[in-house]
């Protein structure tokens, strides 16, 4: 037994000398991947033992490694955890971490749930925070132009409270509506809603585009669908704690101004036959006002603070913010300011169970100028009018009050106006959902969700009784309106693999929506002090108005996905949805969805091409729906506003069909997806939409009851395009980082049917809707320019003669001229240098043509000559045989034909950024800050384009008065505690 021991003893010894002859040493340096900077403090710890050591101030380390094989882990806080294998031979080992809010990456939000990058065959472009979070305006909605193909982002206005207008893959109606559906946190929104997110809350943004992602929404998603998804606090350990600030100010983004000096006038009104005298002109020729100047403001400034808390504990994640944005308007009379408030927490009560909510406060208070009517008080239409002599202010500055006489000009001195004529706006915002997550059984997920949105608006106008144009009786309004939209999700989503190479995942859900809204109005006149001037002081009402409406949804859905060996994918959905916006006999209808994926990089013969690192072919196809109608079209209606001597009466109002039902889509998708060498990815989709039982207002005889029209199912059109994107890492190495990306799409949209076997129908004065045309093409009498024998304007005929009659008989269809561009997209830069960033996206849309109606009123020629007009009258209009333009002689006012339609395309520098992200050696010293940014950008810095307006990214067809898009300048910071 003693002899044992010392052999056993002898052994012990030699295997602890052999372990120490086998230990060896592993160093390297450790950066982040988003700056390259060095990370001081990152924990390596060898796998299973307590044998570690922490990075110094350089980001350096080494480590002594006991025995062969090991594993080392790399952690730290904010950064995901990685594990690296090292042996005797390793040596060095240099490691880049990555960003924790990069993981976000990997995943995509897809319906009712996410999903690893690269395994969807549906069409999901997906924007990520970095995109958003710093846009110097009030909502996102504007940096996701050119930013994914397919996604056409039209500025309405460029007021700070309007928000954009969207369409996905073109028009896919007539009359209903044409909006995607909009989805933040699994609540249904509306566009009208964008003001009030905070763009720094949004984690990502992803735009379903084809069947296999669409169709799981059924009814709503014909045209697409927008789903938003706000940042959840993460496992960082400590709390993160960023404040963010910008400062800048606003001005016009274009200056297409050609409207007469003093100068000018003066001269066109002595040749036109206007002459006032020299007498007058002596008196006002040393005022020259150009008005733009004082309608548009050059410094409209802004500023926006916010402040947000996230983190995680073994339990619970969340994420708390707040902020406050105001911005000024670059005309008389716009304003906008938010105070918003989020929290997202989310905690596992039970190791089966996790409760959660998404809930964001916010209230605004904006002030909204007059735009898309001509009016002499509305300060962007009156810059057009008021003539270059009259002045809107004294010598002493102060305003030139028609009170006084003081105004010399026609009408109303549209700046005093304004400030006699107030109207605020506020809004009171909510939009909450409360959810709960129970696993009974490993791969069984049970979710329940309720969301609700709310807003209260509130509207308060004021006309005061000292304006002398009030004759001392002033006017008071009041409107108040509450919409109400509550939401129940309930599914079940069960996911299970079998040998490690069959993957299943079933859902199924029901939904239910419901949607109130109400709203009144009362205006009272006869106020007497401009300090009393509210409804109560008013002698009696003028106006008065209420509504109510109401709409509900319930659907039922299934979703089943299969893939194989992660190289074959299948889904397959199907929905059904019952609307009250039809009758019971329609209210139901049925939704389906497959779509087909293969990974063929994965396949064996494919794994010897390097260069080749994805390879990804989808194919998809299936239905969805529309019932973007008023909500009670079905229905045969009266009114109760009639008047007849003195007694109130009942008369019908609508005419009502009771056969009326949703309007259907099928949409198919093909798409492929290449990477290479690690650093280019690519993707192109083709795809073909057929829309059926069109939506639409049916014209009948107005001896039909009077109603002049109806609603019904009618017609059919397509919608088919390619959409191509690519980004490039051009360059990547430690200390410097090139990347590119570009997009562009596609659209080429067909009418295939009417309604009741007709082949055109004129819908207004510049549409006709025509079997085998595109549906935005325009309808109008072409111009064949100016007779240079006698100046008379010439126009073509149907049969392509020409004419010095105008006459609408000859309107013909505009052909390749459509309102809806079929070409568009956006390209960019972001380029990183040690802690210097530099970034830039353009966005543009191709041959988009609109009719710009305010040239017609500044070219008029002689029919609004007391008005000022363009200086191409004076120089450019046909004054004796033999010119040659465009512009008639005086006399001849313009006509409703192409004279004025003009090519909207345009090329527009979005967006360029330079950043300085202060090293983290420097922020280590200081032991507070984490990270820190500062950087200046510019929004719409350079607008290329053909059109003659103020600007070019106009959301209706004609052109008319618009505010137009802003020009900004911010300086910002970004501070990590």
């Amino acid at each position: 037994m003693k002899r044992f021991s010392l052999w056993l003893l002898f052994f012990a010894v030699l295997g602890i000398q052999s372990a120490l002859a086998q230990s060896y040493r592993v160093k390297g340096n450790v950066v982040s991947k988003t700056d390259n900077e060095p990370l001081i403090g990152v924990s390596i710890l060898q796998k299973g033992t307590t044998n570690g050591v922490v990075t110094d101030i350089d980001g350096n380390y080494e480590l002594q490694i006991q025995g062969g094989d090991a594993t080392l882990v790399f952690s730290y806080i904010g950064m995901q955890t990685q594990e690296l294998k090292v042996n005797a031979k390793t040596g060095i080992l240099n490691v880049v971490m990555t960003d924790d809010s990069q993981m976000m990456d990997d995943v995509v939000v897809v319906a009712y749930g996410v999903r690893k990058k690269g395994t969807i065959a549906g069409s999901v472009s997906t924007v990520k925070s970095e995109k958003l979070e710093n846009v110097p305006t009030a909502s996102f909605d504007q940096a996701l132009q050119g930013q994914t193909p397919g996604l056409t982002v039209i500025a309405a206005s460029g007021e700070p409270s309007r928000a954009a207008t969207f369409q996905i893959r073109g028009t896919n109606s007539i009359n209903s509506g044409t909006t995607p559906l909009f989805i933040l946190d699994g609540v249904p929104i509306e566009s009208s809603s964008f003001n009030a997110l905070n763009p720094s809350d949004i984690e990502s943004i992803s735009v379903l585009k084809d069947a296999s992602s669409t169709s799981i929404y059924g009814a709503r998603a014909a045209n697409g669908v927008v789903v938003i998804t706000t940042k959840r606090g993460r496992d960082i350990g400590n709390a993160k704690v960023t404040f963010r600030g910008q400062w800048g100010f606003s001005q016009l983004a274009g200056n297409n101004w050609n409207l007469m000096n003093t100068a000018e006038r003066i001269q066109y009104e002595k040749e036109i036959g206007l002459d006032l005298g020299d007498d007058f002109y002596n008196k006002v020729k040393d005022i020259d006002v150009n008005w733009m100047d004082e309608v548009f403001n050059n410094n409209a400034p802004s500023q926006s603070y916010e402040l947000s808390v996230n983190g995680a504990t073994e339990k619970t994640n969340y994420y708390v913010s707040g902020g406050f944005f105001d911005q000024d308007g670059i005309t008389i009379g716009s304003s906008f300011s938010r105070y918003n408030l989020r929290a997202n927490v989310e905690n596992r009560a039970k190791d089966w169970l996790k409760l959660g909510t998404n809930t964001l406060l916010a209230y605004e208070e904006m002030e909204q100028a007059e735009d898309g009517e001509y009016t002499l008080y509305a300060p962007i239409s009156a810059s057009h009018f008021m003539l270059p002599y009259w002045n809107p202010y004294n010598a002493d500055g102060t305003l030139a009050s028609q009170n006084e006489g003081e105004w010399t000009g026609t009408g109303q001195n549209p700046i005093e106006w304004m400030e006699n004529n107030p109207v605020k706006h506020k809004v009171y915002k909510v939009i909450s959902s409360l959810y709960a997550e129970i696993t009974p059984i490993e791969g069984l997920t049970i979710r329940s969700q309720f969301g609700a949105d709310y807003s209260h608006s509130t509207t308060f106008m004021q006309s005061f009784p000292s304006y002398i144009l009030n004759n001392n009786s002033g006017s008071a309004g009041r409107a108040s309106t509450d919409g109400l939209t509550l939401t129940i999700t309930n599914t079940a989503n069960y996911h299970f693999n079998r040998d490690n190479k069959h993957d299943f995942n079933f859902m199924i859900g029901q939904e239910g929506v419901n949607y109130h809204y109400e709203t009144f109005q009362v205006v009272a006149d006869g106020q007497t002090n401009d300090a009393l001037t509210n409804l109560s002081a008013g002698s009696y009402a003028t106006t008065w108005m209420d509504s109510t409406t109401d709409y509900g949804f319930l659907s039922f859905f299934g979703r089943a996905e299969y893939n194989y060996d992660s190289k074959y994918y299948a889904d397959f959905s199907i929905r059904a949805d019952a609307s009250s916006r039809f009758g019971k006999d329609n209210r139901w209808a049925g939704f389906w969805s497959v779509g087909l994926m293969w990974d063929f990089k994965k396949e064996d013969f494919f794994k010897k091409y390097d260069w080749l690192t994805n390879g990804q072919l989808t194919f998809s196809t299936g239905t969805s729906g529309n019932s973007s109608i008023s909500n009670y079209e079905h229905l045969a209606l009266v009114t109760g506003d009639s008047n007849y001597m003195g007694e109130t009466g009942l008369t019908p109002s609508q005419r009502g069909n009771e056969n009326l039902t949703w309007e259907k889509l099928w949409t198919t998708n093909i798409g492929l997806r290449l990477g290479f060498f690690n650093r280019v990815n690519f993707t192109a989709e083709f795809y073909n939409k057929l829309t059926t039982d069109m939506l639409m207002q049916v014209p009948v005889s107005y001896a039909d009851g009077g109603y002049g029209s109806y609603w019904d199912n009618v017609g059919a059109m397509v919608n088919r395009g390619i959409e191509l994107s690519v980004d490039a890492d051009l360059i990547h190495t430690k200390n410097f980082t090139w990347n590119v990306f570009a997009n562009a799409s596609f659209n080429k949209n067909k009418l295939t049917e009417l309604y009741n076997g007709i082949d055109q129908y004129v819908d207004s004065n510049v549409n006709m809707y025509t079997v085998g045309h595109d549906v935005s093409n325009f309808y109008m009498v072409r111009y064949a320019g100016v007779n240079p024998a006698n100046g008379d304007a010439l126009w073509y005929t149907k049969d392509g003669e020409i004419t010095n009659v105008f006459s609408e008989e000859n309107r013909v269809l505009i052909e390749g001229k459509s309102f809806v561009a079929p070409w568009q997209g956006g390209f960019g830069t972001n380029l990183s240098w040690k802690g210097i960033t530099l970034s830039a996206q353009f966005s543009w849309m191709a041959d988009r043509w609109v009719y710009n109606n305010d040239r017609l009123m500044d070219e008029s020629n002689g029919l609004y000559t007391s008005y000022n007009q363009s200086r191409r009258l004076l120089y450019n209009r046909w004054k004796e045989p033999g010119d040659v333009t465009d512009i008639p002689r005086h006399g001849v006012t313009p006509q409703f034909d192409t004279h004025y339609l003009e090519n909207a395309s345009f090329l527009r520098l979005k967006n360029l950024m330079i950043a300085y992200n202060f090293p983290n050696s420097l922020l280590g010293k200081t032991r507070f800050f984490d990270a820190a940014r500062i950087f200046v950008q510019g929004q719409n810095l350079l607008t290329f384009t053909k059109f003659t307006g103020l600007d070019p990214e106009v959301s209706s067809n004609i052109y008319r008065a618009q505010y137009p898009m802003t020009r900004q300048f911010t300086l910002g910071v970004e501070l990590n505690f």
